[in-house]
């Protein structure tokens, strides 16, 4: 992934997180993980990641994103405890525009009708 991708995506998530706060969500720590990633060439490699970790009513809420074929996209991750297990809602494009993006942060926490 590139860099520029990489700055996109890490601005995607604090823009996620500031939704979650407009929306009564609130900080309530962060956790780190190992993630495993496989570039296009086959190329294997890991990396240790902070996830900021997000209270809405009984919901902990994480920001992730996930890598595809067709690209980065953006998924919210639920438990009912802060250390999981974590269930991810449906993952949408990381670069839609700001109305859309929003629209998708408020599908996920249950906010607008399907």
């Amino acid at each position: 992934m590139s860099g520029r991708v990489s700055e996109l995506l890490a601005e995607k998530i604090t823009l996620a997180e500031k939704f979650l706060q407009k929306y009564g969500a609130e900080l309530v720590g962060a956790t780190e993980e190992l993630e495993a990633f496989v570039h296009t060439d086959g190329a294997f490699f890991q990396e240790k990641v902070e996830k900021r970790l997000w209270k809405r009513g009984e919901d902990y809420i994480r920001v992730d994103k996930m890598l595809f074929s067709k690209g980065p996209f953006i998924v919210l991750e639920f438990s009912d405890r802060p250390e999981g297990p974590y269930e991810d809602a449906d993952p949408f494009p990381y670069d839609l525009p700001v109305d859309e993006f929003e629209a998708e942060i408020r599908f996920d926490l249950g906010l607008d009708p399907a």
